[in-house]
């Protein structure tokens, strides 16, 4: 009976390649991404806790979205950062606020564990990223900025 059971598990990933395709390249990305998450010094916080760390460490907000994103809203006192820049270790003066919590922004916190760990190799001693992104921040009413 068993033979039978192998032979059409076989048939389905046969005749279904592609879902079988699609199933793993999934099944991989989530994987990795939680991998990525556990081994990473970057701390994830909630909306609420981001907003915490700005009134009360004075926390520097990175925000990585587009210069257009960014100029629709963004988070009071942010500063809008050029992924680029992060990967490249080209922040000019801000790399003086090192000492200084880091947050990240992001669309919709997809980006910041990355550029995160790259804060943290350049030298910024506290780097979090805002769960979620700009999209969390929006949705729980929080205050933003347009230019």
């Amino acid at each position: 009976m068993q033979p039978e059971v192998q032979l059409s598990f076989l048939d389905f990933v046969l005749n279904h390649y592609i879902l079988v395709a699609v199933f793993l390249v999934s099944l991989y990305v989530v994987v990795v991404n939680t991998v990525k998450m556990r081994l990473s010094k970057v701390g994830m916080l909630s909306p609420m806790e981001v907003a915490e760390k700005i009134n009360r460490e004075n926390a520097l907000i990175l925000d990585v979205r587009s210069n257009e994103e960014f100029a629709l809203g963004h988070l009071p006192g942010s500063l809008n950062v050029i992924e680029s820049d992060i990967l490249n270790n080209n922040l000019g003066n801000v790399s003086k606020d090192r000492e200084r919590p880091a947050v990240i922004v992001d669309k919709d916190g997809t980006r910041t564990y990355e550029l995160g760990n790259e804060l943290i190799k350049n030298g910024f001693k506290s780097v979090f990223a805002l769960h979620g992104g700009m999209f969390t921040w929006q949705q729980e009413g929080l205050p933003t900025v347009k230019n």
